[in-house]
């Protein structure tokens, strides 16, 4: 069977942060590998238009898109017109959001929704397409039927991710000149684990996971590593020192390899905190940046999200990276309620803490969850477009105009400067190329509180539009 697995465009038209990070469609690979039988072909509509091109030269038989909730339009998009112009290709939607919310993709151009894990699930509904059975037997899908969705039983997850094949990578090797990670050019995505144990209020992580953490063995993932063949490695798990043992044996493995490379990864403060040690090997053989979700900066702003840290354990783990060499990456949500003091407070902390990749992200309810329901009255727009985390989708205390300001003002006041990135250059850490492409990323930034007060006509046309339910 000829399938082509699509990753949709940018899907934020309002405000172009996605390009601070563009890297290879990991879980399109994964499902990739998962047909290793059939022909697969990956398009990554990011960086190749040519959607109508690919159509009619690849003639797929089976078309299958992800992605998260500010993709929802686009995917809709994307199944609408293959079925145009092919209506008896079958069309397959996959993710996150198509899990947690099955009902937004309740149309006539989407055959299929796989829900949850998607390695074995895929697998099997391509077989039962191939030999043309009941799609009833395949676990874990909600299919059509007479204009109707009908779900088959819930797949389990997958037990041993061990198993799991290695990514494709090669079906994305004429975009790879184009992927990026911040100043980092050519990086290389890895997973070593899923799911997540907390129960963060804002997060869809842990439903998705069922509240489950499943681990490869650091040896499969020492196996992966020896193949990439890039100086950047961006370990995609929720929380890289979940397990500390798991991370020790990694790290063990890597250096053992002598293998030179920069490595990224996310983690939490109270996992750093337990084993500062773990950070300080890691460090050695080239962990360069860490993402931690602070969150806040006052713990009585902490307890409602559900976070289950603190503010002293977040500035604990600050130290010990910035004892290690290591940048910050200190990611913090910004409350709607929020007064032009908080957002001054904010702007003071992160200078203070020398944080060097600062990310703001506007508290919004992801739907699927039960902060969504908690919070559905409140909503000012069902535009999934807007779901991107740098626009309000819940009540603003300042005026809409007000808050945009700030939003624009806490980036323009805290992103790196220009003479840490001339310093980087200079010692070989970041390309000129790279730098070229942060300085227009950086003026945009700078331009974000002209480009919001220009155009809030837009924003609000934007605000009242609706997705159908």
């Amino acid at each position: 069977m000829r399938i082509l697995l699509v990753q949709p465009p940018t899907s934020s038209k309002m405000v172009g942060f996605t390009s601070m990070v563009r890297t290879e469609p990991l879980a399109l690979e994964i499902i990739a590998a998962s047909v290793p039988e059939h022909e697969v072909k990956i398009l990554d509509l990011r960086l190749d238009p040519s959607l109508d091109a690919t159509l009619s030269s690849f003639k797929p038989e089976l078309l299958g898109v992800t992605g998260y909730t500010p993709d929802v339009p686009t995917m809709l998009e994307i199944c609408r017109e293959v079925k145009s112009h092919q209506p008896e290709v079958i069309t397959v939607v996959g993710g996150y959001h198509a899990t947690l919310r099955p009902k937004d993709f309740d149309h006539d151009s989407i055959d299929v929704i796989v829900v949850g894990e998607g390695e074995i699930t895929f697998r099997e509904l391509i077989s039962a397409l191939e030999g043309k059975r009941d799609l009833d037997k395949v676990a874990g899908i909600i299919y059509r039927v007479d204009g109707h969705q009908v779900a088959t039983k819930p797949r389990g997850l997958v037990e041993d991710l061990d198993k799991l094949p290695l990514p494709c990578r090669n079906l994305v090797d004429q975009y790879r000149k184009e992927y990026h990670f911040l100043f980092w050019d050519n990086p290389y995505t890895v997973e070593t684990s899923r799911g997540c144990p907390y129960r963060c209020h804002f997060c869809a992580v842990w439903k998705f996971h069922q509240g489950k953490c499943r681990f490869r063995t650091p040896e499969m993932v020492s196996q992966e590593l020896e193949g990439i063949e890039s100086q950047v490695v961006c370990f995609v798990d929720d929380n890289f020192f979940m397990d500390l043992r798991h991370a020790e044996r990694l790290y063990e493995l890597i250096k053992s390899s002598g293998a030179k490379r920069h490595y990224w990864i996310q983690a939490r403060a109270d996992s750093i905190v337990r084993r500062p040690d773990i950070v300080e090997k890691w460090a050695e053989i080239g962990l360069s940046s860490v993402l931690i979700g602070l969150e806040k900066i006052h713990d009585e702003e902490l307890a409602p999200i559900n976070k289950r840290s603190s503010v002293k354990i977040n500035e604990e783990a600050m130290k010990i990276l910035h004892q290690n060499g290591v940048d910050i990456w200190g990611a913090f949500i910004v409350d709607p309620q929020w007064t032009k003091s908080d957002f001054d407070d904010l702007i003071k902390y992160v200078c203070q803490w020398k944080i060097t990749f600062p990310q703001y992200t506007v508290l919004t309810p992801i739907p699927g969850t039960a902060f969504f329901d908690e919070k559905l009255d409140e909503l000012t727009t069902l535009n999934y477009e807007l779901y991107d985390f740098l626009h309000a989708v819940l009540p603003t205390r300042l005026p809409l105009e007000e808050f945009y300001s700030n939003m624009a003002w806490l980036y323009a006041s805290t992103t790196m400067g220009w003479k840490e990135l001339r310093r980087r250059v200079r010692s070989g850490q970041v390309s000129r190329f790279a730098l070229r492409r942060l300085r227009e990323l950086l003026r945009d930034v700078t331009n974000y509180r002209a480009y919001f007060q220009g155009h809030m006509d837009s924003i609000r046309r934007i605000h009242w539009k609706t997705v159908s339910w």
